[in-house]
């Protein structure tokens, strides 16, 4: 979530070009008042047909057009050192004057995508490539994406997070790229109350880092397979997190935080939080630091009824407001 010190690990390896939205095809881009008749696998293929149409359009018309097209109306984008640009036509506005598409074309592929029970949320984890003379393609970032399903079938991107990257994310032998985990047990409740759950979930999960220390926090809160978009390729599962954070002690680091917006799915298995956060610590020189950052949490509610993140991001902001 947040943003790490030192260079080591950083909640800004992501990168947020994926995604979906408006004239998606494939199995799950049809069925708006149908998805009682669509199975999970269904929907997941749906998401990302959706995800592979935004990086069609973005290659073929450029990243603002993409996401206007792709986008929800209140959709919320972070990146790097500015406050989140909120609501389409902002978004559309900052790539206007921020292509992503600047040294070449844009694509995105995920590795890890995932959707509710009831198939009204989603997500994606991935990378960005850019092409460049027609003949270099390069990593140029990672991102994390939720999606929310419209009333019409279409999916939607609610919140991206885009951060440069000069490697790709490579999920190691045996990864799958939705979850094989034992589900929740459904449930039918209101969004809101869903997302209480979720918003305290995470306030939980500061107090522990505030308490405790960062890395025992974002150990003890990842799921089994969590997949977090940084590192070198990436970090992939609950064991390869708590070797990652465990260097991230109390007198390391101070990160707090807290949930701003969010969404969850009536399903009670799936939400996201957006927020901000203040790390402090201490520079190269041994010198106090304060980082403020805005992030980006998807939340899985597990087998045992706990709240667990499967996959977490964010980047810089410019002061403590936000995201």
């Amino acid at each position: 979530m947040k943003r790490m010190f030192a260079g080591a690990l950083v909640v800004a390896a992501l990168g947020t070009l994926g995604c979906g939205g408006a004239k998606a095809s494939g199995p799950g881009a049809e069925a708006g008042t149908g998805t009682a008749r669509q199975s999970v696998e269904d929907l997941r293929a749906g998401l990302r047909a959706a995800d592979q149409a935004m990086s069609d359009a973005a290659e073929k018309s450029g990243s603002a057009q993409a996401f206007a097209d792709f986008v929800a109306d209140d959709a919320v984008l972070l990146v790097e050192g500015v406050y989140a640009q909120k609501g389409r036509e902002a978004i559309r506005a900052w790539l206007a004057a921020h292509p992503l598409e600047a040294e070449g074309k844009v694509r995105w592929t995920p590795v890890r995508w995932d959707v509710s029970a009831d198939g009204t949320l989603g997500y994606s984890v991935g990378n960005a490539s850019v092409e460049s003379g027609g003949t270099s393609v390069r990593p140029a970032g990672r991102y994390i994406t939720a999606w929310k399903r419209q009333p019409d079938g279409q999916w939607r991107v609610v919140v991206a997070v885009r951060n440069d990257a000069k490697t790709a994310m490579t999920p190691p032998a045996g990864f799958t790229p939705s979850s094989t985990q034992p589900a929740a047990a459904p449930r039918a409740l209101a969004p809101a109350q869903v997302l209480e759950e979720a918003k305290a979930a995470d306030r939980a999960f500061s107090a522990m880092s505030t308490s405790e220390g960062m890395g025992k926090a974002f150990t003890a809160y990842a799921a089994e397979d969590a997949v977090m978009p940084l590192g070198a390729a990436g970090i992939f599962g609950h064991d390869s997190i708590a070797k990652a954070y465990a260097p991230f002690t109390l007198d390391k680091i101070d990160l707090r935080w807290e949930p701003v917006l969010g969404d969850a799915a009536g399903s009670g298995d799936l939400a996201y939080t957006v927020g901000r956060a203040i790390a402090t610590g201490k520079n190269e020189q041994g010198q106090p630091e304060v980082d403020h950052v805005k992030y980006l949490t998807v939340w899985r509610r597990q087998a045992d009824g706990q709240w667990r993140y499967v996959t977490d991001g964010g980047n810089s902001s410019p002061g403590p407001q936000g995201p």
